[in-house]
């Protein structure tokens, strides 16, 4: 059976019509070039009957068409740095790094110009005799393929990508079609282009848009891929390959097809010998060079997952750029930003101080341990909010194969940055409670219970009936492992984190007020975003809800961030100034010009004799070995801070602060509430029931705050404040007599006189652990700082 054609005659009609159209655009294209006559009567005559009004119909539709070449940026991979410079991740829609001319080989530039445009410098362009060839060539099969100039080329790459980059599927469509309206259409821009741009800009346009490779854009994106160096560093059979890619970008890619990428390598070399860019001996060099010892690929992915043990830091550094309204008024704005905008994000992130942190868990508790506990470290610098480390033992892995050991949930931080909900943080929301308390009017020489009661009616002007009354009211325990008298001072039940003592503390204040004075200092729950004004601008019994009770606002069993809880330490090192924690440093653009975003934001929220007081109890928990902090200082170094266990030991803390470094230290089970015990973290075997702050997290703390700190400086701390000690019982030079005390409260007493101690036991007849006395006796002369001994009784023996 003989063909036929099964278009309907309407549907030939219209083919005929836009046919036409076309002819008359490449008409008034060719008229306006100055020279239709006598190319367009060989060719289209035979067709159609051109007249001088399908000329002019021509030169009509011809000049309909745009001038002007309106296009967006070109998407650029965005890069994000630690604070040495140094290359975390990369990310792009469409892999792409912008170069200028010059930093692209002149071989490259004329591998291209050969390749494709042999009369770039001489034409306006467009090709007169290039594009008539071409529709000589094509006219039987209706090819619309073959005859584009450079200057068209980068035309029609600029059209696609700016349709890609917008979403418009109908401009990707008009930017791909097979016609010669297309045609016409980037033939006029190319003229209009050709009077705004010089050769070179248009060159360099091209080799930065166009595709080398399966998902490589731009020239130097294709050269480190394949060859690993940089564009400016191409030789010419390198840069022949690559030229020789942008017609086929999947046929023609070495590493998949090398026959392929050969062949078309050498057709670019024999086009560069033909108009002189090479010389004969360098194109036989070249030509014959295996592909496979040409090429060194790298592989650039994007994305945190190839930031390694820094992925989570990464995640973050993302997710407060995509939830900052200042960097972008939409999400999708943001996105476009962070995904295509060009941008260098440098971070504060400390490369070596990271390092020590993540070796450092690794060999205390490894990501793949059968316990399947979690360990982390997070250090803010006081007086910027920059975050220098953040690490936890644990590899990061966004996608959905994540294996033991991996996972995307960053334990550090808030739940809209890539966290969790947080963990509860136990005794180290003491302080908060302790600041409240200075604020107030007390003193760290107040005095409050010890003995365990039952508790209710404490104040809270922002609960209903302005307390919290609930039945059967508080009854809190404590862990303390040393002898209490019935009423022991502020500084005491602070150092040896005294339960019942700061619930004794907390009915003489405000539960409200409490719970206001840690949102000043950055602490929220954490399911609460930081980037949210509402956060700290909300009733706080909204933003606590239900959970403003003593075991919550008092004894800390609210679910915190450690990100949150180290920068709020960081303002007892700052003489009371809070900066909230942040990732970046700088945001530039492809232009070199900063980019907006939400940076340094600090705030005086303490009056620096609180502030100053506070910082010298959390001090005292260091430097006395019998407080929870077990004597574990920072050699040479001021420190101080406090242990944290939440109820039934699931999750165990310490935050501690020097005045250059906040850390928070946290373990525990991420997904599940468990008592560690019958593992091994580092040298210690836990013990069910018998893990706490100072058991853990707080040896984890003192050595990796011993190692970060190697080398710098000193920093003291202020001395004890005068407020705090407003109403501590005055020595006037002698020594307090003791006898008979319990041994905190003859330590506070001394203490509060100004002296140091230490302890001495001996038998006596005096009841045992009670004190017997001093030395020197009291009544003696002798100046504050120096040292008294007490004298405890362990009985007779």
């Amino acid at each position: 059976m003989a063909d036929h054609d099964s278009r309907s005659p309407q549907a030939g009609a219209t083919a005929a019509g836009t046919f036409l159209q076309t002819v008359y655009l490449l008409v008034g294209l060719l008229a306006v070039s100055g020279i239709a006559g006598v190319l367009m009567a060989g060719f289209f005559l035979p067709m159609v009957s051109l007249t001088s009004t399908a000329t002019e119909d021509g030169v009509d539709l011809f000049e309909s068409l745009p001038t002007e070449l309106e296009v967006q940026p070109l998407n650029e991979s965005s890069r994000i740095e630690a604070s040495d410079g140094s290359l975390l991740a990369t990310f792009y829609y469409q892999n792409r790094i912008m170069v200028p001319l010059e930093d692209i080989s002149p071989h490259m530039q004329h591998a291209v110009v050969a390749q494709e445009d042999r009369r770039f410098y001489e034409h306006g362009g467009i090709d007169i005799r290039g594009t008539a060839r071409a529709l000589v060539s094509n006219a039987g099969g209706g090819s619309t393929q073959g005859g584009s100039t450079l200057t068209q080329q980068y035309v029609k790459n600029a059209l696609l990508m700016d349709a890609v980059q917008r979403g418009d599927d109908e401009a990707k469509a008009e930017a791909t079609e097979q016609t010669y309206g297309r045609k016409a259409r980037e033939a006029k821009l190319a003229i209009s282009l050709e009077k705004q741009w010089t050769k070179e800009e248009i060159l360099n346009g091209y080799l930065n848009v166009a595709q080398f490779g399966p998902s490589q854009y731009g020239v130097e994106t294709g050269a480190q891929h394949y060859f690993s160096k940089s564009a400016k560093d191409l030789n010419p059979g390198e840069a022949a390959m690559l030229a020789g890619i942008t017609n086929g970008p999947a046929i023609y890619d070495p590493v998949k097809h090398p026959e392929n990428g050969e062949r078309r390598r050498n057709d670019v070399l024999r086009a560069m010998l033909r108009d002189g860019y090479i010389t004969q001996e360098e194109y036989d060099q070249y030509s014959t060079q295996p592909v496979a010892e040409m090429l060194k690929v790298k592989n650039v992915s994007a994305g945190c997952a190839t930031a390694g043990r820094s992925g989570f830091f990464c995640d973050y550094v993302t997710r407060s750029l995509m939830n900052d309204p200042a960097f972008g008024e939409t999400s999708e704005e943001r996105a476009k930003k962070l995904y295509g905008g060009g941008l260098t994000i440098r971070t504060t992130l400390d490369p070596g101080k990271q390092k020590v942190a993540e070796d450092l868990l690794e060999s205390r508790l490894s990501a793949t341990d059968d316990s399947g506990f979690g360990h982390s470290i997070v250090t803010v610098e006081p007086g910027t909010g920059n975050i220098l480390v953040m690490a936890q033992n644990r590899t990061y892995n966004p996608y959905e194969d994540a294996g033991p050991g991996e996972t995307a949930i960053n334990y550090n931080v808030p739940k809209s940055l890539g966290g969790g909900s947080g963990f509860p943080v136990g005794s180290t929301f003491k302080p908060f409670v302790l600041t409240e308390w200075l604020v107030t009017g007390h003193t760290l020489w107040d005095t409050v219970g010890t003995a365990r009661q039952t508790m209710t009616n404490f104040p809270g002007k922002c609960l209903p009936g302005g307390a919290w009354r609930e039945n059967p009211g508080y009854n809190p325990d404590n862990a303390v492992s040393v002898a209490l008298a019935p009423m022991e001072p502020a500084l005491n039940a602070t150092k040896f984190s005294v339960n019942t003592s700061y619930a004794n503390m907390a009915r003489q204040m405000d539960l409200c007020d409490i719970a206001n004075r840690a949102r000043t200092m950055g602490v929220v729950p954490a399911t609460y975003n930081p980037f949210d004004p509402d956060t700290y601008s909300m009733p706080v019994e909204d933003l606590y809800g239900q959970e403003l009770a003593p075991a919550v606002v008092v004894l800390g069993e609210l679910r915190i961030s450690a990100l949150d809880m180290a920068a709020a330490y960081a303002t007892y090192a700052t003489s009371g100034t809070y900066c909230r924690p942040t990732a970046i440093s700088s945001v530039t653009g492809r232009d070199g010009e900063d980019v907006a975003f939400t940076g340094n934001s600090c705030k005086q929220v303490l009056e620096p004799e609180v502030a100053d007081a506070v910082a010298w109890t959390l001090e005292q928990d260091l430097v006395d070995p019998r407080a929870t902090g077990k004597g574990k200082v920072i050699p040479g170094h001021d420190a101080g801070g406090k242990t944290g266990t939440s109820g039934s030991q699931y999750h165990t803390w310490y935050v501690g602060f020097t005045k250059q470094m906040s850390t928070a230290v946290w373990f525990g089970n991420p997904t599940t509430n468990v008592k560690p015990g019958g593992f091994r973290v580092g040298e210690t075997n836990l013990r069910y029931g018998k893990v706490w702050g100072n058991t853990v997290s707080l040896p984890t703390w003192q050595e990796y705050m011993t190692r970060v700190h190697e080398g710098l400086p000193n920093e003291p701390f202020p001395g004890q404040p005068a407020r705090a000690v407003s109403a501590a019982p005055q020595s006037n030079g002698t020594v307090p007599d003791i006898s008979g005390m319990v041994l905190s409260e003859a330590t506070s007493t001394l203490e509060g006189a100004g002296y140091r101690v230490e302890v001495r036991r001996e038998n006596s007849d005096v009841e045992r652990w009670r004190v017997i006395g001093s030395s020197p006796g009291a009544g003696t002369r002798l100046a504050q700082g120096e040292t008294v001994t007490i004298r405890q009784s362990v009985g007779q023996g």
